[in-house]
């Protein structure tokens, strides 16, 4: 049985049994700060368990994409390459909110395993926990489960935290059969051996209490069964897979990676590096759909992290290619279900690209530290410094060991382990069991500002985390409305503003926000006139012109994502943008900056598609036929099954919920402002359009005037004068330049003080009266040159500028000027830095000059000391 098959068998099983079948949610949650990603099946689904949202069934099914760098429980990432762990993978789910409960789930765990995918029955065992005598009596009578054969564990308890929700839970265990690798043939689940031949693969988990501060457990009112079904182990114990990478999903990837490798693959360990490729191949491809992109922080750490682990891998095996050459397996496995992996392939396989390029030469830099750690201790490396090197550098302490060996030297993997269990700790303290938001459930607001900008409404409630009973005059606060004209910010469009008004008062709504988590707006109203409460009968009106103004930036981005494509190519994808009434900016992955020639082409067929008029249509369909039509989507954007699709004319078609012109000739005219790099990878265009557009003509051609009245020349000779102002500038600056080298020196160094700092030769002396920065940088030169015979530090502090330059054996012993610098210019108040043999600051204060002094004899001595 493939593996699509058993994916399909599982959620056609629910959908015939009443199920409603879930698109998988983005990787990213967007409902839920506390996590980087979405790291199981129930964490989209907390608004509707916890009744902050309306769930569109009771009866829930889905197959929802996962990812976890570093696990609830353990590090996933350094756990990739035995059978059980993945750091992506997909996780099948059935949930039922306030309908079936234990003998419902358990009666269809059991039917899926033994009837639909035919497993035998006497290689599953059940699990419990110890008290749950329901779970235990439905197994043996209902099931048939002889109970020696239900193991009773302890950890299969369930809790959102120390309080809220909670209850048993019910694993299920896949028997590969004996022996097991603990050494025993007669183990079970209950003995926690943790060897290999017992698999969960199902856990069932029963939410029925609500723990109380005080201990006590009350029974929730609505129950709920949250199920959880490995897709990657299920597939691998249908299959008979038991390293779990011989799969119909997996084999192909790692089949290539096998066939990029240079070395031949007998080894075990090697055999694991082609595991650890193939698992991340798949997660950093998924994280770069996802919009994430290799940073050192967040989710992009954890990227970048994944990517280096799997260089490493790579030089293991001698990989040719890199992990980026496995970019089209990972698309023809997995692109026909998940069809952002063929959307965005260029991009994933760009990105991988680029970082294991930079990676590279990191790994280049990390040897070399290896190599200074070892020329100061040649026996050992430390515990701590070997772990530096694995975070800072992504250097796997079994390459540090390694290479350590090759140099007659150990590591102390015991140092080590201790800093890794430390930073486990503040993973996981992160990184807890998904849980639960303890705020009331906000009342929902339709939105009618598609159709009208004004409507009569009535205020819900006051408030977001505690109902607020009146506001008065002066008073702002979160106000919701049933029904509401005002767009909340999303999709990178800010949030209208407007007035309520109602008898006897009015307010004026600064501001729009979507709450996460719920269907409800949050407008933040300011009491202009009389009193609002709960329940009050208000008439709502947005901001026609601003709301124009924004509508007019956002109908631009649209036209402007066309363009970018016909011009650059369909492999850029939109990273983001910001839509406001009085600019736009909008982000995009390229990988170098745009020529002046191509920015002039783009902002060309934007306003091309101005100028033709086209209608704006809108249709509701969903995603899948959105997606077919060949509807935009932004990369890192949640969207439900059914969206929304804009349309002008069938030149530009996206994806987006946001408020448009009716005609792209409402426009008026659109211009490029400026395009520039915020990232690696990372493009931003920023664009006005309509009356930005015209006030910004305005303003440039007004100083374009001005400057050819100054220059005494017409508009269109302005840049030919410039450039030949700018030549006739440079022409000058180097003539006096020349002039002062040629004339006798006017800074004297005779008052220079030469002594000897820790075998060092530093000469130092402070310039006093009108002094520029140049004379100071001069009288460097000539101290160290002339007094110094090129060998020492020469350190000249001017009232406003100092200058340290480092020469001779005291380059060689690790001086650094530029850290001088830094000091010293610390130490009055002022910064600087610069490079191992020149630095260059500001001075802050000139009477601190002699710390400043003070401070760079003791960088000195302690560089010369570590030397030493």
């Amino acid at each position: 049985m493939l593996s699509s098959e058993i994916r399909e068998r599982f959620l056609r099983f629910f959908e015939e049994r009443g199920h409603y079948r879930l698109p998988s949610f983005p990787l990213v949650p967007h409902d839920d700060p506390s996590l980087l990603f979405v790291v199981a099946g129930m964490v989209p689904l907390k608004p509707w368990i916890t009744g902050q949202r309306t769930p569109p069934s009771r009866d829930l099914a889905s197959c929802q994409k996962c990812f976890r760098g570093a696990g609830l429980k353990y590090d996933d990432m350094a756990s990739v390459g035995d059978p059980t762990h993945h750091t992506f993978f997909e996780m099948l789910g059935n949930w039922s909110i306030g309908h079936y409960f234990k003998e419902g789930a358990i009666d269809y765990a059991w039917e899926f395993s033994t009837e639909v995918l035919g497993l035998d029955p006497n290689r599953l065992w059940p699990s419990i926990y110890p008290d749950d005598t329901e779970s235990e009596r439905l197994w043996i009578e209902k099931i048939g489960v002889p109970r020696e054969r239900i193991s009773r564990l302890t950890e299969n308890w369930w809790a959102a935290g120390p309080t809220g929700p909670s209850g048993y839970d019910s694993e299920l265990y896949f028997d590969w059969g004996g022996p097991c690798s603990c050494g025993r043939t007669d183990c079970t689940p209950q003995d926690e051996c943790g060897g290999d031949r017992f698999e969960e693969y199902w856990n069932l988990v029963f939410m029925e209490f609500d723990q109380q501060p005080d201990g006590s457990r009350l029974p929730l009112p609505n129950p709920t069964v949250d199920t959880g079904l490995g897709f990657d182990r299920i597939v691998a114990i249908v299959q008979g897979d038991r390293t779990g990478y011989g799969t119909d999903h997996f084999a192909p990837l790692v089949d290539g990676f096998r066939g990029r490798a240079a070395k031949a693959i007998s080894d075990p360990g090697l055999t694991r590096s082609l595991y650890v490729l193939a698992d991340h191949l798949r997660g950093a491809g998924f994280l770069v759909s996802a919009g994430v992109l290799p940073s050192n922080e967040g989710r992009g750490y954890v990227l970048r992290r994944l990517i280096r682990r799997a260089a490493v891998h790579g030089r293991r095996v001698a990989l040719r290619g890199g992990l980026a050459a496995g970019t089209d397996d990972l698309v023809g496995v997995m692109g026909a279900v998940y069809p952002e992996l063929i959307e965005f392939s260029g991009l994933i396989r760009e990105t991988l690209e680029i970082e294991e390029e930079a990676f590279a030469r990191t790994l280049d830099a990390a040897t070399e530290r290896l190599a200074a750690l070892l020329s100061s201790n040649p026996a050992m490396i430390d515990g701590a410094d070997a772990f530096r090197l694995y975070d800072t550098f992504g250097l796997p302490i079994e390459l540090t060991v390694e290479m350590a060996a090759e140099r007659g030297a150990t590591v102390d993997l015991q140092g080590f382990e201790t800093a890794m269990q430390q930073q486990r700790e503040r993973g996981q303290a992160s990184a807890r069991r998904v849980g639960f938001a303890g705020a009331d459930a906000l009342p929902s607001t339709r939105f009618v500002g598609y159709d009208v900008l004004e409507t009569d409404a009535t205020v819900l409630r006051i408030g977001l985390d505690r109902q607020v009973e009146v506001l008065g005059r002066g008073e702002a606060g979160p106000v919701l409305l049933d029904v509401s004209p005002f767009y909340a910010e999303a999709g990178g469009q800010v949030g209208d503003t407007g007035t309520l008004s109602w008898p006897g008062g009015n307010g004026l709504v600064r501001d729009t926000q979507p709450v996460a988590g719920s269907d409800a707006r949050a407008h933040d109203v300011l009491i202009q006139e009389g009193e609002l409460r709960p329940g009050q009968p208000v008439h709502a009106h947005v901001d026609e012109i601003r709301r124009g103004r924004i509508a007019r930036h956002h109908s631009s981005t649209h036209l402007l994502n066309r363009a970018l494509r016909e011009v650059l190519g369909e492999g850029v994808v939109q990273r983001g943008s910001f839509v406001g009434p009085d600019h736009t900016t909008f982000d995009f992955s390229f990988s170098r900056p745009l020529t002046p020639e191509e920015l002039s082409e783009i902002e060309h067929r934007v306003n091309d598609g101005i100028r033709r008029n086209l209608e704006r249509t809108v249709a509701l369909m969903p995603l899948a036929d959105a997606r077919a039509s060949g509807a935009i989507a932004l990369i890192d954007e949640a969207y439900s099954p059914d969206v929304r699709v804009v349309d002008f004319g069938g030149w530009s078609r996206e994806l987006c919920g946001g408020t448009h012109v009716g005609r792209s000739g409402d426009v008026g005219a659109a211009i490029i402002v400026s395009e520039s790099s915020i990232g690696q990878g990372i493009r931003r265009i920023e664009l006005v359009a309509g009356e930005s557009a015209e006030e910004r003509w305005r303003r440039v051609g007004s100083a374009l005037q001005t400057t050819a009245r100054a220059l005494k020349t017409r508009p269109e000779e302005v840049p030919e004068r410039v450039i030949a102002l700018q030549e006739q500038v440079r022409k000058l600056t180097k003539e006096a330049g020349q002039a002062r080298h040629a004339a006798p020196p006017t800074v004297p160094i005779d008052a220079a003080v030469v002594e000897d700092v820790a075998g060092v030769a530093f000469a130092h002396v402070l310039l006093e009266g009108d002094v520029d920065a140049e004379s100071v940088s001069q009288a460097g030169d000539r101290l160290l040159a002339d007094r110094l015979h090129g060998d020492g530090v020469a350190a000249v502090l001017g009232p406003a500028t100092l200058v340290i330059k480092v020469g001779g054996r005291a380059l060689d012993a690790g001086v650094h000027a530029g850290a001088l610098v830094t000091g010293a210019a610390a130490a009055t108040g002022g910064k600087g830095g610069g490079r191992p043999d020149l630095g260059r600051g500001k001075v802050g204060d000139p009477a601190k000059r002699e710390a400043a002094v003070s401070a760079v004899r003791q960088t000195i001595t302690e560089t010369m000391g570590h030397a030493a």
